[in-house]
Protein backbone atom coordinates (compact mmCIF):
# COMPACT_ATOMS: atom_id res chain seq x y z
CA UNK A 1 0.00 0.00 0.00
CA UNK A 2 1.12 3.53 -0.76
CA UNK A 3 -0.06 6.44 1.40
CA UNK A 4 0.37 9.96 0.03
CA UNK A 5 -0.14 12.81 2.47
CA UNK A 6 -1.09 16.21 1.07
CA UNK A 7 1.71 18.64 1.87
CA UNK A 8 -0.75 21.48 2.47
CA UNK A 9 -2.85 19.51 4.95
CA UNK A 10 -3.55 20.75 8.48
CA UNK A 11 -3.47 24.13 10.16
CA UNK A 12 -3.08 27.14 7.92
CA UNK A 13 -1.05 30.07 9.29
CA UNK A 14 -4.15 31.91 10.52
CA UNK A 15 -5.59 28.92 12.39
CA UNK A 16 -2.18 28.04 13.83
CA UNK A 17 -1.86 31.56 15.25
CA UNK A 18 -5.40 31.43 16.68
CA UNK A 19 -4.77 28.05 18.32
CA UNK A 20 -1.44 28.99 19.92
CA UNK A 21 -2.58 32.43 21.06
CA UNK A 22 -5.79 31.01 22.57
CA UNK A 23 -3.76 28.54 24.66
CA UNK A 24 -1.59 31.40 25.92
CA UNK A 25 -4.60 33.52 26.88
CA UNK A 26 -6.75 30.82 28.47
CA UNK A 27 -4.21 30.10 31.21
CA UNK A 28 -4.26 33.78 32.28
CA UNK A 29 -7.78 33.54 33.69
CA UNK A 30 -11.45 33.05 32.92
CA UNK A 31 -11.84 33.40 29.16
CA UNK A 32 -14.92 33.19 26.98
CA UNK A 33 -14.95 32.45 23.26
CA UNK A 34 -17.75 33.81 21.10
CA UNK A 35 -18.73 30.88 18.89
CA UNK A 36 -16.55 27.95 17.85
CA UNK A 37 -12.96 29.21 17.84
CA UNK A 38 -12.25 27.12 14.73
CA UNK A 39 -14.32 24.44 13.03
CA UNK A 40 -12.73 21.41 14.65
CA UNK A 41 -14.42 19.53 17.47
CA UNK A 42 -11.25 18.01 18.92
CA UNK A 43 -9.49 21.36 19.17
CA UNK A 44 -12.52 22.94 20.82
CA UNK A 45 -12.66 20.12 23.40
CA UNK A 46 -8.94 20.53 24.07
CA UNK A 47 -9.23 24.28 24.68
CA UNK A 48 -12.40 23.92 26.74
CA UNK A 49 -10.53 21.35 28.83
CA UNK A 50 -7.99 24.07 29.56
CA UNK A 51 -10.76 26.37 30.76
CA UNK A 52 -12.10 28.19 27.70
CA UNK A 53 -15.86 28.79 27.86
CA UNK A 54 -17.63 28.74 24.48
CA UNK A 55 -20.77 30.90 24.28
CA UNK A 56 -23.06 31.78 21.37
CA UNK A 57 -24.23 35.27 22.35
CA UNK A 58 -22.02 38.14 23.42
CA UNK A 59 -24.83 39.50 25.60
CA UNK A 60 -24.54 36.45 27.87
CA UNK A 61 -21.05 37.56 28.98
CA UNK A 62 -20.79 39.53 32.20
CA UNK A 63 -19.37 43.04 31.99
CA UNK A 64 -15.59 43.37 32.51
CA UNK A 65 -14.92 39.84 31.23
CA UNK A 66 -12.37 38.55 28.71
CA UNK A 67 -13.64 37.25 25.36
CA UNK A 68 -11.95 35.68 22.35
CA UNK A 69 -13.13 36.80 18.92
CA UNK A 70 -12.54 33.68 16.86
CA UNK A 71 -10.64 33.10 13.62
CA UNK A 72 -13.74 33.64 11.45
CA UNK A 73 -14.20 37.21 12.66
CA UNK A 74 -17.12 39.09 14.20
CA UNK A 75 -19.44 41.83 12.93
CA UNK A 76 -18.78 45.44 13.88
CA UNK A 77 -21.71 45.48 16.34
CA UNK A 78 -19.92 42.97 18.59
CA UNK A 79 -16.86 45.22 18.82
CA UNK A 80 -19.17 48.10 19.76
CA UNK A 81 -20.98 45.99 22.37
CA UNK A 82 -17.67 44.87 23.88
CA UNK A 83 -16.48 48.47 24.21
CA UNK A 84 -19.74 49.56 25.80
CA UNK A 85 -19.62 46.75 28.38
CA UNK A 86 -15.89 46.98 29.09
CA UNK A 87 -15.10 43.53 27.69
CA UNK A 88 -11.46 42.75 27.03
CA UNK A 89 -11.30 41.50 23.45
CA UNK A 90 -8.69 38.90 22.55
CA UNK A 91 -9.00 39.39 18.82
CA UNK A 92 -7.89 36.22 17.04
CA UNK A 93 -9.60 37.01 13.75
CA UNK A 94 -7.59 35.66 10.82
CA UNK A 95 -5.54 38.42 9.22
CA UNK A 96 -7.01 37.63 5.78
CA UNK A 97 -10.52 38.06 7.17
CA UNK A 98 -9.66 41.36 8.91
CA UNK A 99 -8.31 42.62 5.60
CA UNK A 100 -11.68 41.91 3.96
CA UNK A 101 -13.45 43.81 6.77
CA UNK A 102 -11.19 46.80 6.17
CA UNK A 103 -11.75 46.67 2.42
CA UNK A 104 -15.56 46.55 2.53
CA UNK A 105 -15.60 49.29 5.19
CA UNK A 106 -13.75 51.57 2.77
CA UNK A 107 -15.90 50.65 -0.23
CA UNK A 108 -19.38 50.59 1.34
CA UNK A 109 -20.13 54.31 0.95
CA UNK A 110 -19.50 54.37 -2.80
CA UNK A 111 -20.12 50.78 -3.90
CA UNK A 112 -22.71 48.05 -3.60
CA UNK A 113 -20.98 45.13 -1.85
CA UNK A 114 -21.38 41.66 -3.33
CA UNK A 115 -20.15 38.91 -1.00
CA UNK A 116 -19.66 35.48 -2.56
CA UNK A 117 -19.99 32.75 0.06
CA UNK A 118 -22.36 30.87 2.35
CA UNK A 119 -24.88 33.16 4.05
CA UNK A 120 -24.86 31.27 7.35
CA UNK A 121 -21.07 30.92 7.62
CA UNK A 122 -19.65 32.93 10.56
CA UNK A 123 -17.03 34.55 8.34
CA UNK A 124 -19.74 35.89 6.02
CA UNK A 125 -21.84 37.09 8.97
CA UNK A 126 -18.80 39.01 10.20
CA UNK A 127 -18.15 40.56 6.77
CA UNK A 128 -21.80 41.58 6.44
CA UNK A 129 -21.39 43.47 9.70
CA UNK A 130 -18.80 45.76 8.06
CA UNK A 131 -20.60 46.17 4.72
CA UNK A 132 -23.19 48.82 5.60
CA UNK A 133 -26.75 48.68 4.25
CA UNK A 134 -26.06 48.02 0.58
CA UNK A 135 -24.84 44.46 0.18
CA UNK A 136 -25.96 41.06 -1.05
CA UNK A 137 -24.62 37.56 -0.42
CA UNK A 138 -24.33 35.30 -3.45
CA UNK A 139 -24.17 31.58 -2.76
CA UNK A 140 -24.95 30.36 -6.25
CA UNK A 141 -26.10 31.50 -9.69
CA UNK A 142 -29.75 31.72 -8.66
CA UNK A 143 -28.94 34.66 -6.34
CA UNK A 144 -27.41 36.91 -9.01
CA UNK A 145 -30.61 38.39 -10.47
CA UNK A 146 -31.95 39.21 -7.01
CA UNK A 147 -28.61 40.83 -6.20
CA UNK A 148 -28.94 42.98 -9.32
CA UNK A 149 -32.44 44.09 -8.27
CA UNK A 150 -31.13 45.15 -4.85
CA UNK A 151 -28.21 46.93 -6.49
CA UNK A 152 -30.60 48.98 -8.64
CA UNK A 153 -32.60 49.94 -5.55
CA UNK A 154 -29.45 51.26 -3.89
CA UNK A 155 -28.96 53.95 -6.57
CA UNK A 156 -25.22 53.28 -6.46
CA UNK A 157 -23.28 52.99 -9.71
CA UNK A 158 -20.37 50.79 -8.64
CA UNK A 159 -20.10 47.20 -7.40
CA UNK A 160 -17.36 45.72 -5.22
CA UNK A 161 -17.06 41.91 -5.15
CA UNK A 162 -15.33 39.94 -2.37
CA UNK A 163 -15.38 36.30 -1.34
CA UNK A 164 -15.37 34.03 1.66
CA UNK A 165 -11.72 33.07 2.15
CA UNK A 166 -12.50 29.33 1.95
CA UNK A 167 -14.84 29.43 -1.04
CA UNK A 168 -14.42 27.20 -4.10
CA UNK A 169 -11.86 28.78 -6.42
CA UNK A 170 -13.50 27.47 -9.60
CA UNK A 171 -17.03 28.35 -8.48
CA UNK A 172 -15.93 31.90 -7.67
CA UNK A 173 -14.67 32.34 -11.23
CA UNK A 174 -17.90 30.93 -12.67
CA UNK A 175 -20.06 33.23 -10.55
CA UNK A 176 -18.00 36.31 -11.37
CA UNK A 177 -18.43 35.65 -15.11
CA UNK A 178 -22.19 35.39 -14.64
CA UNK A 179 -22.29 38.49 -12.44
CA UNK A 180 -20.57 40.48 -15.20
CA UNK A 181 -23.18 39.36 -17.72
CA UNK A 182 -26.17 40.21 -15.50
CA UNK A 183 -24.73 43.52 -14.26
CA UNK A 184 -23.68 44.28 -17.85
CA UNK A 185 -22.23 47.80 -18.14
CA UNK A 186 -21.96 48.38 -14.38
CA UNK A 187 -18.53 49.36 -13.07
CA UNK A 188 -17.44 46.22 -11.19
CA UNK A 189 -14.32 45.80 -9.07
CA UNK A 190 -13.45 42.13 -8.50
CA UNK A 191 -11.40 41.33 -5.39
CA UNK A 192 -10.74 37.60 -5.22
CA UNK A 193 -10.25 37.31 -1.48
CA UNK A 194 -9.98 33.52 -1.40
CA UNK A 195 -6.97 32.68 0.77
CA UNK A 196 -3.96 31.42 -1.17
CA UNK A 197 -3.73 28.49 1.26
CA UNK A 198 -7.26 27.53 0.21
CA UNK A 199 -6.32 27.67 -3.47
CA UNK A 200 -3.19 25.54 -2.91
CA UNK A 201 -5.16 22.88 -1.02
CA UNK A 202 -7.88 22.72 -3.65
CA UNK A 203 -5.36 22.42 -6.49
CA UNK A 204 -3.39 19.76 -4.64
CA UNK A 205 -6.49 17.68 -3.87
CA UNK A 206 -7.66 17.96 -7.48
CA UNK A 207 -4.37 16.56 -8.74
CA UNK A 208 -3.87 13.99 -5.98
CA UNK A 209 -7.36 12.53 -6.31
CA UNK A 210 -6.65 11.71 -9.95
CA UNK A 211 -3.75 9.46 -9.02
CA UNK A 212 -5.23 7.63 -5.99
CA UNK A 213 -7.86 4.91 -5.82
CA UNK A 214 -8.89 5.99 -2.30
CA UNK A 215 -9.01 9.46 -0.75
CA UNK A 216 -9.34 10.23 2.96
CA UNK A 217 -10.41 13.80 3.76
CA UNK A 218 -10.03 14.76 7.44
CA UNK A 219 -12.04 17.48 9.14
CA UNK A 220 -15.20 18.37 11.03
CA UNK A 221 -18.44 18.27 9.06
CA UNK A 222 -19.11 21.99 9.66
CA UNK A 223 -15.80 23.05 8.10
CA UNK A 224 -16.48 24.73 4.76
CA UNK A 225 -12.96 24.41 3.44
CA UNK A 226 -12.87 20.68 4.27
CA UNK A 227 -16.24 20.05 2.63
CA UNK A 228 -14.92 21.71 -0.50
CA UNK A 229 -11.84 19.46 -0.47
CA UNK A 230 -14.12 16.43 -0.17
CA UNK A 231 -16.27 17.58 -3.10
CA UNK A 232 -13.20 18.09 -5.31
CA UNK A 233 -11.74 14.70 -4.39
CA UNK A 234 -15.07 12.91 -4.87
CA UNK A 235 -15.34 14.21 -8.44
CA UNK A 236 -12.11 12.41 -9.37
CA UNK A 237 -12.04 9.45 -6.98
CA UNK A 238 -15.27 7.58 -6.24
CA UNK A 239 -13.81 5.98 -3.08
CA UNK A 240 -13.47 9.25 -1.17
CA UNK A 241 -14.25 9.31 2.55
CA UNK A 242 -14.88 12.23 4.90
CA UNK A 243 -13.63 11.43 8.40
CA UNK A 244 -13.30 13.41 11.62
CA UNK A 245 -10.60 11.20 13.10
CA UNK A 246 -9.17 7.67 12.96
CA UNK A 247 -12.24 6.15 14.66
CA UNK A 248 -14.25 6.76 11.47
CA UNK A 249 -11.96 4.52 9.42
CA UNK A 250 -13.06 1.15 10.79
CA UNK A 251 -15.73 0.62 8.12
CA UNK A 252 -13.38 1.29 5.22
CA UNK A 253 -11.72 -1.74 3.63
CA UNK A 254 -8.10 -1.10 2.69
CA UNK A 255 -6.14 -3.37 0.35
CA UNK A 256 -2.40 -3.93 0.03
CA UNK A 257 -2.37 -2.53 -3.51
CA UNK A 258 -4.25 0.68 -2.60
CA UNK A 259 -2.85 4.12 -3.33
CA UNK A 260 -4.41 6.25 -0.58
CA UNK A 261 -4.38 10.02 -0.58
CA UNK A 262 -4.73 11.65 2.86
CA UNK A 263 -5.62 15.34 3.06
CA UNK A 264 -7.00 17.57 5.79
CA UNK A 265 -8.78 20.89 6.17
CA UNK A 266 -7.23 24.08 7.53
CA UNK A 267 -8.58 23.48 11.06
CA UNK A 268 -7.14 19.99 11.55
CA UNK A 269 -4.21 19.65 13.97
CA UNK A 270 -1.13 17.66 12.97
CA UNK A 271 -1.69 14.97 15.61
CA UNK A 272 -5.06 14.00 14.10
CA UNK A 273 -3.53 13.57 10.65
CA UNK A 274 -0.77 11.40 12.11
CA UNK A 275 -3.31 9.19 13.92
CA UNK A 276 -5.25 8.65 10.69
CA UNK A 277 -2.11 7.70 8.76
CA UNK A 278 -0.95 5.37 11.53
CA UNK A 279 -4.33 3.60 11.53
CA UNK A 280 -4.20 3.06 7.76
CA UNK A 281 -0.64 1.76 7.99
Amino acid sequence: MEIIKGKYSGFCLGVNYTYKKAKEEIVKGKTYCLGEIIHNNQVIKELEGMGMITIDNIESINDNSRVIFRAHGEPLKNYEYAEKHNLEIIDLTCGRVKLIHNKVSKEKNDSFILIIGKKTHPEIIGTIGFSGDNYYVIENESNIKDAFIEFKKSKLNKVYVVSQTTFSNSLFDELVNKIKKVFNDTLIKIDKTICDATEKRQTEVFNLSKSCNKMIVIGSNNSSNTIELYNIAKDNCKDTYFVEDETNLNKIKFNKDDVVGVVAGASVPKYLIEKVIKYIE
